[in-house]
């Protein structure tokens, strides 16, 4: 795929923005690549943390159509929303925040400014 971009655009610089984002090195066990990532991470939260959807006061059945929705709601999950889409066995399912380690952040800086 990378030579056929530099036969297409003939310099990396020439490449758009959002072809670059798409097609930039994932990161390990990632869909995306580092810019994708840091460029989209902080409006993604911003969006959350702006949705009155995540505010304790919108909780109620009302909001989800009457009860029989809010129990849909509540009882839902990550595996049942996999799960529930894959045809065939469900395979495993799991989702973790990763522990914080010190010096991640610089040995990610490192690596950009390398790149």
């Amino acid at each position: 795929m990378a030579k056929q971009l530099e036969n297409f655009y003939g310099d990396v610089d020439a490449v758009e923005f959002y072809v670059g984002l798409i097609m930039e090195k994932r990161r390990a066990n990632s869909v995306f690549g580092d810019s994708m990532v840091q460029i989209g991470a902080p409006y993604s939260v911003k969006g959350l943390m702006a949705n009155p959807i995540c505010s304790p006061k919108y909780w109620k059945p009302s909001t989800f159509g009457g009860e029989v929705g809010f129990n849909i709601v509540k009882s839902s999950s990550i595996r049942k929303l996999f799960c529930d889409n894959i045809k065939g066995k469900c395979p495993l399912v799991s989702f973790r925040v990763p522990d914080y380690v010190e010096g991640d952040v610089d040995q990610f800086l490192k690596q950009k400014l390398e790149l």
